[in-house]
This record gives structure tokens, sequence and C-alpha cells, in this order.
């Protein structure tokens, strides 16, 4: 029955795959897999190893509780976003462009992608600064490899910070790693990351000549408000891993906390929008499928699969730095979200052992190699309908010099300081 248990969870990672071939939402098999593993452990009571507990039903309601933390902290995440959002936050970020060239202009974005996705994650970084290029660049054909730029330089941007990409996130919470050797392992990296690629990129010709940036159309007064409620949006965003070493509350608490001191900020105001039309506007159909793949996981770890994996896999690989590059390759064509999930519960390495923060680098920034291995590329994909093999011509290349850069860093950064 395990290997039926095994197949399940095959089936549907290939349909979560394959979601833009056949036009099926990733959600719907990542919840069907999710509900089919856990109902085949219960209907045959499957013995089950874990927490020194054979229930099923106490590991699941344990393993939904770990879940919840994910879910809860990006639904916090998402309703920030969405408040600054309505307040027109992220469109006076194009009133900061102070350049004519194109040139110039691409290195803005980029260094504006990478700054932005460190705060409010890869995805809606992403999103935003897409949304900008299109007021921006109206050449749809030089729009896309900004944009291809773009979500290199946001996927680097996330690796470094616990609330910058959800695989970061989800090492965050299961104590993989912590803010402050995160940041020093994964900062430089993934700032070469971004650097060489967009450096590279810049040569292209593609961006030679020169380019007018017109203003948004707010007003002086609504300009303001924008702008000062887009700081504190992301104040309260970078608060939460402050207020997690400070205090020690968990991550999720920390995030719906800052939720609840931004919507009492907007209740003061006179506003013409509801906190229940900011709820509707979350990407619920994300939350629920990183829900899913949790649960998923979860169930495989539960049977103590992944734990003979992981022995197979140390047994095979010569080295744990081999295994992660080769895990940064596969996250280029396969979500890097189930990859972490199951690496989370594959190895056991301690709290920030060089293996997490590794993984913690190729998870996000080799999901940028192929167009379909990250969030932002898929983003961006249904946003401009980029072609998957255009990107793989014209961009990938670039990806992968960005994707190497970092990762020989971390590779010879031991050896800097003998």
């Amino acid at each position: 029955m395990e290997s039926m248990i095994i197949l399940v969870f095959i089936i549907g990672y290939f349909f979560i795959t394959i979601e833009n071939i056949i036009s099926l939402n990733k959600v719907i098999p990542s919840l069907l897999m999710a509900s089919i593993c856990w109902s085949l452990i219960m209907f045959w009571d499957l013995p089950v190893f874990e927490l020194n507990n054979k229930n099923p039903k106490i590991l699941l309601l344990f393993h939904l509780g770990k879940a919840s933390e994910i879910v809860f902290f990006l639904i916090g995440a998402m309703s920030i976003i969405s408040i600054v959002d309505r307040y027109s936050g992220f469109e006076v970020l194009r009133d900061l462009f102070p350049t004519n060239t194109k040139r110039k202009f691409l290195w803005i974005i980029s260094l504006l992608s990478f700054v932005l996705s460190a705060i409010i994650d890869n995805l809606t970084a992403t999103i935003v600064v897409a949304t900008i290029l299109k007021k921006v660049i109206y050449d749809y054909k030089e729009r896309l490899y900004y944009l291809g730029l773009v979500i290199i330089s946001a996927n680097a941007g996330g690796v470094w910070s616990p609330i910058g990409d959800i695989t970061t996130t989800m090492l965050w919470i299961s104590n993989k790693v912590t803010t402050v050797n995160l940041i020093k392992w994964i900062f430089i990296p993934s700032t070469l990351c971004m650097f060489f690629s967009t450096l590279v990129g810049s040569f292209m010709p593609i961006f030679d000549g020169y380019i007018q940036i017109k203003k948004s159309n707010l007003s002086k007064f609504d300009r303001k408000k924008g702008f000062w409620m887009l700081n504190i949006g992301l104040g309260l965003l970078l608060f939460v891993p402050i207020f997690k070493t400070v205090i020690g509350i968990p991550p999720y608490m920390g995030m719906i906390f800052s939720l609840g001191i931004l919507g009492l900020i907007t209740n003061m105001q006179k506003r013409d929008f509801s906190m229940e039309e900011i709820f509707r506007n979350i990407d619920f159909s994300s939350i629920l499928f990183f829900f899913g793949i949790l649960l998923s996981v979860s169930s495989l770890e539960s049977l103590g699969i992944l734990h003979n994996l992981s022995h197979w896999i140390n047994n095979i690989v010569y080295t744990w730095k081999l295994t992660t590059f080769l895990f940064g390759l596969m996250s280029s064509f396969i979500d890097n979200v189930p990859l972490v999930a199951a690496t989370n519960a594959m190895f056991s390495y301690p709290t920030d052992h060089k293996f997490w923060h590794f993984i913690a680098y190729v998870s996000g920034t080799g999901g940028s190699i192929f167009l379909i291995g990250s969030a932002a590329g898929i983003a961006a994909m249904g946003m401009e309908k980029i072609d998957f093999f255009w990107y793989l011509k014209k961009i990938s290349w670039l990806a992968m010099i960005g994707y190497l850069s970092g990762f020989l860093y971390l590779l010879v950064y031991p050896f800097l300081f003998l």
C-alpha cells in the first residue's frame, strides 16, 4: 500500500508540472493528492512512525498545524500587500525612476525587483514590477527582455530573506535557518546572481538607446498618501522577523499582528474599500496549492518513505553540496515548493547547517533557469504570454550564469578567510 501512496504522489506531481499544457489549475491535483494519500493511510491503518506516536489521526492534526502556520503567514502577507496596492503604494514607485537610457533603466528595474522581493516576496514583486513595465515600456518585445531579467532578480532577492520566497519561509518557520545566518550566508551569493545576470544581459543590443518615462497620473495628495502607506506596509513586513527574533513569537503570529496594525490604521482613515474586498483579492488558489503540497509530503514523511530516500541519496551522491546543486537544477523545471517540503522531511541536519543555506539559495535561483521553475516565472508568463521556448533561448543562459556565480561563491566562501 505504500507503493500505492507513492504512485498517487507521483501522478499528482506530474499533473502539477504540466499545468500549463493541459490547462488544469495545479491546486486541483495538489488537494486531491493530499486527501487521497492520507485517506489511504487511515483506511488501511498503515503503520506510521513519527513523534513516537502511531496514531494517523493525531499525526494528521500535527501536520495540519504545521501547514497552517505557513497558510496563515501567507494570508497575512498577501492582505498587507493588497492594502498597500489599494492605496496606489506601488504606483508611486514609477515616479522614482531618474533615468532616460534603457541600460540604466534595466539596472534600476533589476535592483527594484531584488529589493522588493526580499520584503514582499518574489511573486508579488514580479507582479508589481511587471505592472510598472507595462506602463513604461510600450514595445512588447523590449518589455519581455526586461521582464526576463526581472524574474531572475526577483528570485535572487527572495532567497536571502525569510519572507522573500515561500521556500525560504518554509525553511525559516521549520527552524532550519535563522534570520541572521540566512542573510549572512545568502545575501552576497544572491546579489552576485542578480548582478552577473544583469551585467551580461545589459550588453544585449535590445538595451541600447533611450527611454522616455512618464510620471504617474496620481494627484499630489494621492501620491503622498500612497508613498506613506508603502512605507508603513513594508515596515510592518520587515517587523515580522524582528518580532520573532526579539520575542520568540511564531512568524505567522507576527504577520497576523502586523496585518491587525495596518487594518487599524486604514480603519482610522476615510477609504473607499472594505477589508472584505481586500480578502477577496487574496490568491487563495496559491495558498491552497501550498497547503495540499505540504500535507501530501507529510504523508510520505509519516510513513518513513522520505527518511529512507534521504539515506539512499546520501549513499549515492558523493557530497551534500552536489546534492544541493542537483536540487537547484531540478527546481528549474519542478516546482520548488514540494521540492523544499520534501527536503525538509528527508534530511535532519541541525539548524543553520550549511546544507540548509545551500538549499535556500538553489531552490530559488535555480527556478529562474526555466520559465516554469518558479512562481515568479509562471506569473510573468501569464501576465505577458511569454513563450517557454523564447525564454529558454533568450533568458535561460543568463539565469544559469547568475545561478553558477552565486553557487561558486558559496563553495569558496569558507576558504576566503583561512
